[in-house]
């Protein structure tokens, strides 16, 4: 399949207020592609905080009306366009029975049906076009390693590739659960895109980007939400939330080097699909270190760029008093985008410092000063 160009015609963005949407569109526009930023609801707080930034972008013109949940919303948006950048997606925290209003309102099926249904209405489009080549969609390492109780086991030491799938010898009763809802949508939703791709005919082909937590500076408000938000909690003095109030690890991508991976995997000439693993490329590593404590190693590097602020603290003992488990085993590195695609990652500590700068400068947070030491 022939490689896209920013001359060879428009570009469409599904999910726009979002993080990756809002980026992607960004990182087109910038690269001088025509691009149609496709949003649910311009008129909603989320659709206007994104269409007052997406519209000074040059080249960029807002699709208004683009719902996941309804056929044929997306029509009109990829008529005429060479390649399209799938980055919607019904994450919990817009499942919440207000956000999605044609979704059933029920989390964990908005999510499924979000991911799966949603994917269908713009491949739907996509062959109602006649004219784009190629999708370029955006999953998750959910799909890959799974989450929760459904998450694989693996040995100590195993690396993670675009081979894994997180439904691998998983018991199909827990793979079926509704809290794994989330994983499932993506695994699903890339096979749905791989076998409809096959099915066009050589028409058009698809390239998945499989990110971990995505991270980074925010563009505009309606951007923050779970990976972001934690960290910048804890650059106000406040207590996490997300997954929960608890210490984990943070496998970090920005978003940044993630777009520019988009782009690169939808102007690249490589037949995806006779690549090791397939049309996956893993975006994932934490800028080189597989995995890092949020509230130590996060934590400390927050610190380093804002010595004079107050630090929250996730929890690391239960409400019982047991010390909660906090480990990682396991090695992430993308370095089939890096050798394939030539993806690159700049530094985790950029992107922590970048997401408590833009959350300072947007009024998201206000962090606390601390008190200085004094002498004895």
């Amino acid at each position: 399949m022939p490689a896209i160009s920013p001359l060879d015609g428009p570009v469409a963005v599904t999910g726009c207020s979002g993080n990756t949407g809002g980026h992607m569109v960004r990182e087109l526009a910038i690269q001088g592609y025509e691009v149609r930023a496709c949003i649910r609801d311009a008129n909603s707080w989320r659709g206007k905080d994104s269409v007052d930034y997406l519209s000074r972008l040059p080249r960029v013109e807002i699709m208004d009306g683009c719902d996941l949940f309804k056929a044929g919303s997306y029509d009109a948006a990829f008529k005429g366009c060479t390649a399209v950048f799938h980055t919607a997606a019904v994450l919990g925290n817009s499942a919440d029975g207000k956000s999605q209003p044609l979704g059933s309102g029920d989390r964990q099926m908005d999510v499924f049906n979000g991911g799966v249904i949603g994917t269908q209405n713009v491949i739907d489009a996509i062959t109602a076009s006649g004219s784009v080549r190629r999708l370029v969609y955006t999953s998750s390492m959910a799909a890959v390693h799974g989450i929760g109780e459904a998450r694989q086991v693996v040995p100590a030491g195993h690396e993670w590739t675009e081979t894994d799938w997180a439904s691998n010898g998983i018991d199909p009763e827990i793979w079926q659960d509704p809290g794994n809802a989330y994983a499932r949508s993506k695994v699903e939703t890339e096979r749905l895109i791989n076998e409809a791709a096959d099915a066009s005919s050589g028409k058009w082909d698809a390239v998945t980007l499989l990110p971990a937590m995505i991270c980074g500076p925010i563009l505009f408000k309606a951007q923050v939400g779970q990976w972001i938000e934690q960290i910048g909690r804890i650059a106000a003095g406040l207590a996490t939330t997300w997954l929960s109030e608890y210490d984990h690890y943070y496998n970090i991508i920005d978003v940044r080097d993630l777009v520019k991976a988009h782009r690169l995997a939808a102007e690249s000439s490589v037949d995806h699909r006779a690549t090791t693993g397939g049309s996956r490329y893993l975006m994932h590593g934490s800028g080189g270190r597989s995995a890092l404590r949020l509230g130590t190693e996060v934590r400390a590097i927050i610190h380093e760029y804002f010595p004079a602020f107050t630090l929250g603290n996730p929890k690391t003992v239960t409400a019982s008093g047991e010390p909660v488990t906090v480990q990682s085993s396991t090695v992430n590195d993308c370095k089939k985008a890096k050798s394939v695609l030539g993806a690159t990652i700049r530094p985790v500590e950029d992107t922590i410092r970048a997401i408590v700068e833009t959350s300072i400068e947007l009024g998201i947070i206000e962090p606390q000063l601390a008190e200085p030491a004094r002498d004895a």
